[in-house]
């Protein structure tokens, strides 16, 4: 059917179900594992850092450059998943991850180690993330041969996504109070040899999907002009990219203002962990809903109208209401934001094998951006005007 966008997609739903593919069931672990991990190691790290420092400012220093490889190393590294193999990719960027995050954990342990030394070693271990990414979400439409499984797929990854964030930060207190922050970031290096052992064992070999010969670091940096022109200069891709980009950068409001709505209303950590976890929990239902309800050849034509609608359910937050009523509209917020699914699965199905993984790459750098000028934005409007 023809969308909005003028995107083709699938007409029907797949009566197989996704799991019942093998290597996806693999990759699909492979993603839970490494997330719940990273969200453990984030709130361990974080914890260190701030016991050592009493500095809220270094504290939120470590999640701040997380953030950084995404804008910048996934420009650049990126186009990897599409020149090596991308099993390859994978299982590279899950042994770096073991190893640096098993450094990470035994340096912590020394307080002689400046707590400067510690975030470079997550910086630097946050830089294999893009890559694996850019390869894992290249590789899911080369499994299904991007049809009506696809859409399904992506839904499955999404809910995955948001479960990993309404569960993993408070998983993570509960493994930091249990084991110290030293064993939560073991149990993180552990996520990333399980992720290597299931990639491994599960994914299916192919070659590169665009060979070339080896680069080196500043070839790469030259090529990053040409390869986002690539990807941008197809009309479909590019609409879908900046409908998606401009539409996250108004909806990553709760994100931004969780804490402070909560203490505006004299409420504390928990208020404000509700808030904060009510628009994943409404992602993961609406993707849930989306998919089961809605047929596959309509689904593009829910992108306006769902963007609109979470939009509108934010606004509402304007009239100042209780934290129980901002739950719900933020989560009615979340559960609009289902329009992502046919988005990222129309973009890849207009993008050549070729290019999938630069594609990826730059939809990952855009969101990046699009969530650091929000939480900017945000906070200022906050400080201006409540």
């Amino acid at each position: 059917g023809e969308g909005e966008t003028g995107v083709a997609v699938p007409t029907a739903v797949a009566p197989v179900r996704v799991f019942a593919d093998r290597e996806f069931r693999g990759l699909t672990l492979a993603q839970f594992t490494s997330e719940c991990g990273d969200q453990v190691a984030a709130i361990a790290i974080s914890f260190l850092v701030y016991g050592r420092s009493n500095s809220p400012f270094l504290a939120a220093a470590t999640y701040a450059v997380t953030y950084l490889p995404w804008v910048f190393g996934t420009l650049l590294l990126s186009p990897l998943s599409d020149r090596y193999p991308r099993r390859t990719v994978m299982l590279i960027c899950d042994g770096s991850r073991a190893v640096l995050v098993a450094i990470l954990a035994l340096a912590s342990s020394f307080h002689a180690v400046p707590i400067g030394a510690l975030i470079a070693i997550v910086l630097v271990s946050s830089f294999f993330s893009p890559p694996f990414a850019s390869a894992r979400s290249s590789t899911i439409p080369d499994i299904f041969e991007s049809g009506p499984s696809y859409v399904r797929a992506v839904a499955v990854g999404r809910i995955l996504q948001q479960l990993d964030q309404v569960f993993g930060f408070a998983l993570g207190g509960v493994v930091v109070a249990a084991v110290t922050p030293q064993g939560a970031l073991a149990l993180d290096a552990g996520s990333f040899v399980a992720s290597f052992l299931l990639v491994s064992s599960h994914m299916r070999q192919r070659p590169a999907a665009a060979p070339g010969p080896r680069q080196g670091l500043w070839t790469m940096v030259r090529n990053v002009v040409p390869d986002l022109a690539i990807v941008w200069e197809h009309p479909a891709r590019r609409a879908l990219l900046t409908f998606s980009a401009v539409t996250l950068l108004f909806l990553i409001a709760p994100d931004a203002l969780a804490v402070a709505y909560a203490r505006q209303h004299g409420h504390g950590a928990v208020a404000a962990g509700v808030l904060a976890a009510s628009q994943p929990l409404g992602i993961a239902v609406g993707a849930w809903l989306f998919i089961k309800y809605v047929p596959t050849r309509r689904q593009s034509h829910y992108l306006l109208p769902l963007g609109t609608v979470g939009a509108i359910a934010l606004a509402l937050t304007s009239l100042v209401p209780p934290v129980w009523l901002a739950c719900a509209m933020w989560m009615c917020s979340g559960m609009a934001q289902s329009f992502l699914i046919a988005t990222i699965a129309a973009y890849n199905i207009v993008t050549d094998r070729a290019v999938r993984g630069r594609a990826n790459g730059l939809a990952a750098a855009s969101i990046a951006v699009t969530q650091g000028l929000g939480f900017l934005l945000w906070g200022g409007v906050a400080d201006f005007e409540g």
